[in-house]
């Protein structure tokens, strides 16, 4: 393994100052961390880029002095860009070349997030298999229920009717759940076709203006000149269906905004566990003027029977992420009060892949 593979290998930010403190170079992590590239962290005094909440100038000074490494626990680190993140910093000279600084961020909560979303995946895995399993079973009864239910309506009153137009509706919101764990479950391989993003994002907008989203203001903000993508257009339809869905019922019955946007952003690469990159430079953001997700739940709101509603299954979200996982895309949710995005980035489709 050479140096830089060595480096991208890094899990944590990482950063190469040079005598001035500017940014030489950066890892995959830092890339992802704070959400840009290396070329465009290239150069910059590294105090100008990053806003940091403690005395970096002496820590850097000490460091050189010193010629032995330093510890800054407990400090907050962004840009401009991205939200403070609490992080542990170590700081410590090249053993070759002193002059140069070695700058490691590691967020302080990453190691209990991982512990926590893996013992939700399992969780969920666990759950999902065991719902699979009943699904059928439970489903089959549940039909007999509803029909008996519709016959003995017939003859009640009106009152009565009520009672038995509940059962209807309760095995009926049943019987949907089970569907979506099944489908959760049961996802076929994706089927990939060079596709516009912007037809399917129309077919989507069309079917939520006559459906769910009848009272919702829905704007475009497109760039037009995308270039095609490399998905299953069936499944990509059920996401943009399925986002603009979950910012339809964030809005209440009141009614809201919801935006589409569409842009290229040529520095985002995705950093697979294998080590290989993949460029996902088609960005399409669903963006909603509800109330925001809990922070509570906003780490894992990608997970399985996780929900911000009330009623809600939990499975919608989920089941967009493993699409996207599939399609080796990535998705990402950005929330606070009055606005809530949620953002996919996707490949272009290669050159060889014919339009059918």
């Amino acid at each position: 393994m050479d140096n830089e593979e060595l480096w991208n290998s890094l899990p944590v930010p990482g950063l190469i100052l040079g005598p001035e403190n500017r940014i030489e170079h950066a890892n995959s992590a830092a890339e992802s961390f704070f959400n840009t590239s290396v070329k465009a962290m290239m150069g910059k005094q590294v105090l100008d880029f990053l806003a940091i909440n403690a005395n970096m100038d002496g820590a850097f000074d000490r460091v050189r002095r010193a010629r032995g490494p330093m510890f800054v626990n407990a400090v907050d680190v962004g840009t401009g860009s991205t939200a403070p993140v609490e992080c542990n910093i170590q700081i410590a000279p090249l053993m070759e070349r002193q002059d140069r600084l070695l700058m490691l961020m590691e967020p302080r909560k990453l190691a209990d997030r991982v512990g926590k979303a893996h013992g939700v995946k399992s969780a969920a895995r666990s759950a999902i298999g065991m719902a699979e399993m009943l699904a059928h079973e439970i489903k089959n009864p549940l039909a007999g229920i509803t029909g008996a239910a519709q016959l003995l309506s017939m003859n009640l009153s009106a009152e009565d009717q009520e009672l038995t137009d509940l059962i209807v509706a309760e095995s009926r919101r049943i019987v949907a759940l089970l569907e979506q764990v099944e489908q959760f479950g049961n996802l076929r391989p994706p089927e990939r076709q060079e596709v516009n993003v912007h037809d399917l994002l129309d077919r989507a907008q069309k079917s939520a203006e006559v459906g769910f989203a009848a009272k919702m203001k829905i704007r475009e903000d497109y760039d037009p000149s995308l270039p095609p993508t490399f998905v299953d257009p069936d499944q990509l339809m059920q996401v943009f269906l399925n986002l603009l869905k979950n910012a339809s019922q964030a809005a209440g019955e009141g009614g809201g905004t919801i935006r589409i946007r569409t842009f290229y952003d040529h520095g985002l690469r995705l950093r697979r566990s294998d080590g290989s990159g993949a460029s996902l430079p088609l960005q399409v953001e669903i963006i909603d003027d509800g109330p925001g997700i809990s922070p509570e739940i906003a780490e894992q709101i990608f997970e399985p029977f996780v929900s911000g509603r009330e009623n809600g299954t939990g499975l919608g979200l989920a089941l967009v992420s493993k699409i996207i996982n599939d399609h080796d895309g990535w998705i990402g949710v950005d929330s606070v009060p009055g606005k809530t995005v949620f953002r996919i980035s996707l490949p272009i489709a290669p050159k060889n892949t014919n339009k059918e």
